[in-house]
């Protein structure tokens, strides 16, 4: 049975490896790992509001976009060799290998969730003391939050460190705190909150900010051909999707308002 299960794992590994590696037709390649509402899996019928306002931002242009879901380390791979052109979501530029748009496609923070009851408060990095915090392998949380995740990685009563061959590590955290397997899943605010409601876990899981706001970007790989353009085509087609509507319309199929001006962050 172990040795079946190892098998069927590294044949998911090569599938994600060559979903990734595949050449795209299209003119625009975006890819990710499924990051409800920025970036979905295009299976529960919906892309995400980024790939949506790049799908007509660059349609404007007459640039065609193909979507791909892949896993957090392949799409990693992918933006800082160039074979991808952009990733939705991104809040740095990933050690220098994305390029941002001049302006923000989105704004959030950090959160944890933790079952209703629990009672976390935070008030610092210091507050996680006591508690086992669940984080996705590879992901960068920034600043101090980063900080603390580094320096206590490797030790399992602090931090339980999510993997696994697919991209299923929000819903595997969001039900490891359910289950008590863990006191705290740290992960976007946003994204917490579309899975709890996809999940229909409201009523057992809760999720607080961590209070660390942020512009979030679509990236643009730096390698990639026609980078620079492509980061120009974006910023002109955002600009009339905002001015035109479309975008409100976008934003409000996932429950979302624009992040610009009075209207604040985009929130549930």
């Amino acid at each position: 049975m172990r040795a079946k299960t190892i098998l069927r794992s590294i044949l998911c590994l090569a599938v994600l490896a060559l979903a990734g590696g595949r050449a795209s037709a299209a003119d625009i390649l975006i890819v990710s790992d499924p990051w409800c509402p920025y970036a979905c899996d295009p299976a529960g019928g919906q892309e995400g509001y980024m790939v949506e306002i790049a799908r007509a931002a660059f349609g404007d242009a007459g640039l065609s976009v193909e979507y791909r879901v892949v896993n957090f380390q392949v799409m990693k791979r992918m933006m800082q060799e160039g074979s991808a052109t952009a990733v939705p979501g991104a809040s740095t530029d990933m050690e220098g290998a994305l390029i941002l748009p001049a302006l923000p496609q989105g704004r959030s923070a950090n959160g944890v969730a933790q079952r209703r009851g629990h009672g976390f408060a935070f008030a610092g990095p210091e507050s996680f003391a006591g508690q086992k915090l669940a984080v996705v392998r590879e992901y960068n949380y920034g600043g101090a939050l980063q900080d603390y995740v580094k320096a206590h990685q490797d030790d399992p009563v602090r931090i339980e460190v999510l993997g696994g061959f697919g991209y299923s590590q929000v819903p595997q955290g969001l039900r490891l705190v359910r289950g008590g397997g863990a006191d705290l899943f740290m992960d976007d605010v946003n994204v917490l909150l579309w899975n709890i409601g996809r999940l229909r876990l409201a009523g057992e899981v809760e999720v607080v900010s961590l209070r660390d706001d942020q512009n979030l970007y679509l990236g643009f790989s730096r390698k990639a051909p026609k980078a620079a353009e492509h980061v120009r085509l974006f910023e002109q087609g955002l600009a009339r999707l905002r001015a035109d509507g479309r975008l409100a319309r976008i934003l409000a199929n996932y429950g979302l308002t624009d992040w610009d001006g009075t209207a604040g962050s985009p929130s549930q």
